[in-house]
């Protein structure tokens, strides 16, 4: 009844695994937990098959690296039972009713998200600093405001979506490397009258990448963002309405025309990456670079 699916890219998943075997026994339905490696090193692929000894863990090696969307998008068609759980590797579960909460909510054709949390204290390491910031202050929402705010988007991380939905609308595969797969899968799933519903039942995002890696991951998503709304979505105005960044950057060219936003991040990104990859990194700085960014793609 439940598919436990997990990609992994160069993450260890053993404790996550033992955490998922442990509470699917507890659960009076069938589970089956698939482990796909998306071509992880030589030494995390051979921590992470020991997996494979576990009851219910199908583990599987790709050939090669077919990227987030497209690895997803294979887990869930292999799945075999009714609700398809995905959760990314650099998650931890906080709670011993993880997946019994899952499944007391569980309805045909539903697609259910449970959030994300991190860890109450900062990071030992200064250079992780900012994608903490960032995820406790704008991740770590609870599911009544998600409810209110996130409209059709949803993020892959930690969500629930019933096989024959996810059979109909699942990932597209046809974007760059890193990003918003999960809010073009939204929007589809949106466009189609399915709306995702947000629980309080989060996963702990452990897996924070230093500010320098975390803001080349931004930039290569709004490489994406970009993509999206000028050659998937052309002209979509309630994409960008609904998209958050992308509505704050519409407005903002109201006033202000893109070239004067180019020479701005040609005269200040340096300054604002100092703070961005510092200890004390301020959230507004990081919308202002991001949206600095996204000019220069629009230019």
């Amino acid at each position: 009844m439940l598919s436990i699916n997990i990609p992994v890219f160069n993450i260890e998943v053993k404790e996550l695994t033992a955490q998922l075997v442990k509470q699917s026994q507890d659960l009076d339905i069938s589970v089956e937990i698939r482990i796909y490696d998306d071509g992880s090193r030589k030494e995390i692929k051979e921590k992470n098959k020991q997996v494979s000894e576990l009851p219910g863990v199908i583990y599987e090696e790709l050939k090669k690296n077919i990227g987030r969307a497209a690895i997803r998008n294979r887990m869930g068609f292999d799945s075999q039972h009714k609700y398809l759980l995905f959760i990314d590797a650099d998650s931890k579960l906080n709670s011993e009713d993880y997946l019994k909460k899952y499944m007391e909510l569980a309805t045909p054709g539903c697609v259910l998200c449970g959030g994300t949390i991190y860890a109450p204290d900062k990071p030992e390491d200064k250079n992780k600093m900012l994608r903490w910031v960032y995820g406790t202050r704008r991740e770590a929402i609870p599911a009544r405001e998600r409810n209110k705010k996130k409209s059709f988007i949803i993020t892959s991380n930690n969500f629930l979506i019933d096989r024959e939905v996810f059979n109909l609308i699942h990932f597209r595969e046809n974007l760059g490397p890193y990003g918003h797969e999960d809010t073009l899968l939204g929007y589809d799933l949106f466009t189609e009258g399915i709306h995702p519903f947000h629980i309080d039942n989060p996963v702990e995002h452990t897996g924070l990448e230093d500010s320098a890696t975390f803001l080349a991951k931004s930039r290569e998503a709004l490489k994406n963002l970009h993509f999206i709304s000028c050659n998937i979505l052309i002209n979509d105005r309630e994409f960008s309405r609904q998209v958050t960044f992308l509505r704050k950057y519409n407005s903002i060219l109201w006033y202000t025309p893109s070239f004067l936003l180019r020479w701005f991040y040609k005269m200040f990104h340096g300054h604002l990456e100092k703070n961005l990859t510092g200890s004390n990194p301020r959230l507004f700085i990081f919308d202002m670079y991001k949206l600095l960014s996204y000019s220069k793609l629009k230019g």
